[in-house]
This record gives structure tokens, C-alpha cells and sequence, in this order.
């Protein structure tokens, strides 16, 4: 089993397109031995969507896991600026849809104040939060790994999971080290040799998640990344699966 922890459902604006974009994208997953893909919607592709554009957003990721129950697991995504709106949607699409996770993207950094109330509900749920991450320079408006780290500290009892190893680097896999409510996944990166390697070697294969970004990268190179990788089979099948499993826990439907 192959679980991919970070994909997205395409990039049309509405249930109509995405459905027509979801078939290839399933397609090609099993294909490659992928059964399950966690799917999150970022509203309009605005950095600070409002509350009806992420609910719009939610309600296609919970569309498109009703279309494919044995496929798709539903992750929520929030604006954590709108922060009686978000707690209100976590529970609308967490307790009461069936989701099993919480996307965080750049509508502030992770460790801005508002995260914390965010943070500290998807502890109670007992629900992972994939952030979007980089230490990109003329990107550094966006959350960085040293960002995650404070938060992590701040909710040690929260799971999150830095998303885009290649933009991080080995500067956030020593930032992260210390905080082993975080693990990092490889998504959306180029497909370079030995980066899996760095974050196993810093965090632990426990600790190292597979995820594609998909559509923006396929599925022929991001497993290829971890079937070239130097790794033992106990490894291989803890980034494939084994970590997803652990981390969505009771909301895991397989």
C-alpha cells in the first residue's frame, strides 16, 4: 500500500472541473500502486481566501470523497486570519464530514498568533496539519521551517508535517530535529537524489512522509525519488505508508 499524503484535486475553480481533472489524477496513482491520496483544495488560490471561498473549496474535497471512498481522504483547509470561521469549518468538515486532515498554506506564517487556537483544535481531534514550507529567499513571506518549530514547541501534543523537503533544506531539517511532533515530507520538489537520504539520516525514517503535490509533480518521479533512495525496506515502507497511517491514526479508513 502507498498512502500519498499531499495532493491536490487539480486546479479548476469548481466541482465540475475538478471532477474532470480527479480521473487522470486516480488513474495515474493507481497506476503506480498508490491507493490512497490525501486531497486538499486551497480555495481560490488566494493567499488569504475568505470563509465562502475555503468553504467552496472544502465542499469539493468532501464531493470528491464521496465520489471515491476507497480512494480519497479529505484534508481541511483553513484561513487561520478568520479564526472563529476556521474553527467553525474544522468542525464542519473534520467531526461532522469525515476529513481526516488540516491544510495550512500562506495566508499568515505558522507561528503567527493566529495559528495557535488552529493548532490547538487539531490536537484535540487528534488530526495532522500539513503546512506549506520553504526557505526560499524571495519567498520569505512564507512560513519557514524555523517557524514551524516555534509553534511545535508551543503544542507539542499537535502533529504537523513540513511540507517540500527541497525548499527547505538541510537548514529546516536541524530546525525540526528538536520537535518529533514534526516530520517533513518531499513534495512538489524536483526529483533529486539523496535528499531522502539527508531527512532520514537527521530525523529518522519515522519521521519522513511521501507526498507528490500532485498535479504539479507525477507520480513516476516522486516515487521514483524513494525507489533510488538508499533505504532499507522497513524505511521504504514507513515513508510509503507506514507514517501516513500512523499520523491520520483512527481517521485512517483502510
Amino acid at each position: 500500500m502507498i498512502v500519498d499524503f499531499h495532493a491536490h484535486p487539480g486546479y479548476a475553480r469548481d466541482l465540475a472541473g475538478l471532477r474532470e481533472e480527479i480521473v487522470p489524477l486516480l488513474r495515474e496513482a493507481e497506476s503506480h500502486g498508490v491507493q490512497w491520496v490525501c486531497l486538499n483544495a486551497i480555495a481560490d488560490w488566494k493567499p488569504s481566501p475568505s470563509p465562502r471561498a475555503v468553504r467552496k473549496g472544502n465542499d469539493a474535497v468532501l464531493a470528491l470523497m464521496s465520489d471515491y471512498p476507497d480512494r480519497v481522504i479529505g484534508f481541511c483547509y483553513v484561513n487561520p486570519l478568520h479564526s472563529e470561521a476556521a474553527l467553525r469549518e474544522l468542525d464542519r468538515c473534520i467531526v461532522n464530514g469525515g476529513m481526516s486532515g488540516l491544510k495550512l498554506w500562506i495566508a499568515c506564517k505558522a507561528n503567527h498568533p493566529a495559528v495557535d487556537p488552529i493548532a490547538a483544535r487539531a490536537a484535540e481531534l487528534d488530526v495532522p496539519i500539513l503546512q506549506h514550507c520553504s526557505y526560499i529567499p524571495a519567498q520569505a513571506w512564507q512560513t519557514t521551517p524555523a517557524d514551524i518549530a516555534e509553534l511545535a514547541a508551543r503544542h507539542p501534543k499537535m502533529e504537523m508535517v513540513m511540507a517540500h523537503l527541497t525548499a527547505c533544506m538541510e537548514r529546516g531539517l536541524a530546525d525540526i530535529q528538536p520537535h518529533p511532533n514534526v516530520a517533513v515530507d518531499f513534495a512538489g520538489g524536483e526529483p533529486e537524489a539523496k535528499w531522502i537520504e539527508r531527512a532520514v539520516q537527521w530525523l529518522g525514517a519515522e519521521r519522513v512522509v511521501f507526498g507528490t503535490d500532485t498535479p504539479i509533480r507525477s507520480y513516476g518521479s516522486s516515487l521514483g525519488r524513494v525507489y533510488e533512495a538508499k533505504l532499507t525496506a522497513r524505511e521504504r515502507a514507513l515513508i510509503l505508508s507506514g507514517n501516513a497511517r500512523r499520523l491520520l491514526g483512527r481517521r485512517f479508513p483502510g
